[in-house]
């Protein structure tokens, strides 16, 4: 595939004077010269091009924090395993320094104890640090979750991961893969998020009515279709 830059635009959605941008800032390649004062593009620049998409508008990325990230990827020989948990380092943007930082060494270490007990292994630790974070955020408002609670969300979790782990698949170009990741990662957080919502809002409404603070037939879920 070898297309003008007019093309590369149309194919990715944005606009000539975007690409142009990308490339002057060093996170798009430039194309390859094809005469003097022309350069043609590859499926590696729409691939690009769908990936700082998903950066900018569902993450709402900076140049820089778009450009580590794409360093990343074009460094030679990186592997897929590296790309994936830079991914979900980008995904959970939490500070590396937790990893170290002595006022979260309780909640890393519950972290550790639950990786330990189900033989999670961590590459080499976005995830880990993301729940070690959250577990601090979660003590702050009362909610102090120990391992036996994680051991829970776990048991409910661990077979989704297997499924999704296998629906997503390691196939395609390193930034194809890393644009499917977030996205994926994006879409999980926000479903779970729901669920949980619901749940919440169901305890919250069953208490009400328990306490008769609330008429029975309150808040219903929709009748069937059909």
């Amino acid at each position: 595939m070898d297309v003008k830059l007019s093309r590369l635009a149309a194919t990715s959605g944005v606009s000539t004077t975007t690409i142009k941008h990308w490339i002057r800032v060093g996170i798009m390649p430039p194309g390859r010269l094809k005469n003097a004062t022309t350069a043609v593009y590859e499926q590696r620049h729409v691939d690009r091009a769908r990936l700082i998409l998903v950066l900018r508008d569902v993450y709402g990325a900076s140049i820089t924090s778009i450009r580590s990230l794409t360093d990343l990827i074009d460094t030679p020989g990186i592997l897929t395993l590296d790309v994936m948990n830079a991914c979900q380092a980008f995904a959970l943007g939490v500070p590396e320094g937790i990893a170290d930082d002595p006022a979260y060494a309780e909640f890393r270490e519950r972290t550790y104890e639950l990786m330990r007990r189900r033989d999670w292994r961590g590459y080499p630790g976005a995830a880990e640090r993301g729940l070690t974070f959250a577990l601090a955020q979660a003590s702050e408002v009362g909610l102090d979750y120990d391992v036996e609670e994680l051991m829970e969300y776990a048991d409910a979790l661990e077979p989704l991961a297997g499924r999704n782990v296998a629906a997503l698949g390691p196939e395609g170009s390193a930034d194809e893969v890393a644009r499917r990741m977030l996205l994926a990662v994006n879409a999980r957080a926000r479903q779970l998020v729901a669920v949980s919502s619901l749940a919440h809002a169901a305890a919250s409404v069953r208490s009400a009515i328990e306490a008769g603070r609330a008429p029975a037939d309150i808040a219903r879920p929709p009748a069937a279709r059909g």
